[in-house]
Order: structure tokens, then C-alpha cells, then sequence
């Protein structure tokens, strides 16, 4: 039978290994590389226009921006490794997208944040005329 200090070690040695394995997952995912570890920031696009992103991989670095085509989806560690930063919301249309089930917002000439924890879903850009 061990005796309690024998067993408070292995406790202890145990809790120091959980807590290193910790630091690991709540790592930041993005890197020079992207997105490496979970979460990550995505854009779903479920419009018939083309939506507008950007994105950095590192605080100095200088913005990058691309497309995400009509019903597709870019960034997130499940589809190509890219944390999404943001999405525009052209001037003069309204913009309305979702970042979680029952939630809808509407915005204008901004761009929007996408934390690295969210994917963002653009449901609708309406523009007059």
C-alpha cells in the first residue's frame, strides 16, 4: 500500500502534466502560419455576392484581404487553416449576418470583427438601386 506522501506526489505530478497539456489548447491559433490550434475565425458566406475579408497572422504584419465566393467559407481550423479577422459591410447597404443560432445584426460601412472563437455567417447584403 503507498503511503499518503507517495500518493500526494503522483497527484501532484499529475496535476503539473494537466496543467502543462492546458497551456497548449488555450494557446493562441493564430501564428505565422495561420490558424494551428483551434478555434479559429471563419466567414460562411450564404449570399449571391461575394464578401470582402481580412485577416493577419501577427500583430505587425499589415493587413491581407481577399474574397469569400457566394456559398462558400473561408478561414477556420476545420477548412483551410485561416483566422478570419473581419468581413466589410459595403457603404449603402445593409449587411446582415449571424455569428451564433438565433442571433441576426444589421450594419453598414463597417468592417466587422470575427473573433477567433466565431464563424460568421453573411445571411443578406441589401443595397438600393
Amino acid at each position: 500500500m503507498k503511503s499518503r506522501a507517495t500518493r500526494s506526489i503522483a497527484a501532484l505530478i499529475s496535476m503539473l502534466f494537466l496543467l502543462g497539456g492546458l497551456s497548449l489548447v488555450v494557446a493562441s491559433p493564430a501564428s505565422a502560419s495561420g490558424c494551428s490550434i483551434p478555434p479559429c475565425g471563419a466567414v460562411k458566406n450564404k449570399t449571391k455576392t461575394s464578401v470582402k475579408i481580412r485577416w493577419k497572422n501577427k500583430d505587425s504584419d499589415p493587413w491581407s484581404t481577399g474574397w469569400v465566393a457566394p456559398g462558400k467559407t473561408v478561414g477556420g481550423f476545420w477548412n483551410d487553416k485561416r483566422d478570419i479577422d473581419g468581413f466589410w459591410a459595403p457603404k449603402g447597404c445593409r449587411t446582415e449576418y449571424s455569428t451564433h443560432a438565433g442571433a441576426q445584426y444589421h450594419v453598414r460601412n463597417t468592417w466587422v470583427k470575427v473573433s477567433s472563437n466565431e464563424t460568421a455567417t453573411v445571411l443578406g447584403v441589401v443595397c438600393p438601386g
